[in-house]
């Protein structure tokens, strides 16, 4: 998730494409331009999301991938950001 206001604004709809995934992993909100706001979460977003995974950085979520994903899965990387680098330290040897 990318801003506090947006996530919060958006949730139900963030909620309903998520859940079209096998899983979804999701990290911290990334606050940007905006300070800190403790009404929303990734876990309230994660809450709406059957299934859903919450780590606490993008190391964490391609650690994720790396010990879930099996052959055949396809896995992709949306968001902001840094969130490229969570793609590369996925296939990182």
């Amino acid at each position: 998730p990318f801003t506090y206001s947006r996530t919060k604004m958006l949730l139900d709809d963030f909620a309903d494409v998520l859940k079209l995934a096998d899983v979804a992993v999701l990290t911290p909100i990334l606050g940007s331009r905006e300070p800190n706001d403790p009404s929303i979460s990734s876990e309230q977003l994660a809450a709406r999301i059957p299934g859903a995974v919450t780590v606490d950085s993008l190391a964490a979520a391609a650690d994720w991938v790396k010990q879930n994903a099996r052959e055949g899965d396809l896995v992709l990387t949306l968001g902001c950001g840094d969130v490229y680098k969570a793609a590369r330290m996925m296939t990182a040897k």
